[in-house]
């Protein structure tokens, strides 16, 4: 198996149990491990937060004027976040701000944080991702310390 599938595995092991042991999802059982794959570019990580936080508030803004609930509102998250970052990087590429090459991690994980965050909040959603992607890179260093990864 190559490292990064090990990550990944890992990620949903501790998501899993992070989240049996606190009630509180850190932005979707595989959010995480792919997140922990890209902890040495925080520019992409930070981007695909913010992302989420801003899809979060144009889906909340909408619910006011249309009935979004369960998948509808699932698969509007996805859908919102993926436009959202579409038009950021034009806007970006517009400003001369490409240089920095910052784009989401992956099309679905804004989206998926996005939806934890309709959920729980915030507050719940945002740290409780940070503890598990650092408790994922800890174990991944641990483990490659002992030759396991």
């Amino acid at each position: 198996m190559n490292l990064s599938l090990n990550i990944v595995i890992l990620g949903v092991l501790v998501s899993i149990i992070f989240y049996e042991v606190t009630n509180i999802s850190p932005g979707g059982i595989i959010v995480p491990g792919l997140m922990a794959l890209y902890i040495r570019q925080p520019e992409r990580m930070i981007y695909t937060v913010i992302v989420s936080i801003i899809c979060y508030f144009i889906v909340k803004l909408l619910s006011k004027y249309l009935i979004i609930y369960g998948k509808r509102r699932f698969v509007l998250m996805i859908v919102v976040s993926l436009i959202l970052n579409a038009v950021l990087q034009l806007i970006l590429k517009g400003l001369s701000l490409n240089l920095l090459n910052i784009s989401i991690i992956g099309y679905t994980i804004s989206g998926l944080i996005a939806n934890d965050i309709y959920k729980q909040g915030i507050k719940r959603t945002v740290p409780a991702l940070v503890i598990v992607v650092c408790i994922v890179e800890l174990f991944a260093i641990l483990a490659n310390k002992i030759g396991v990864l």
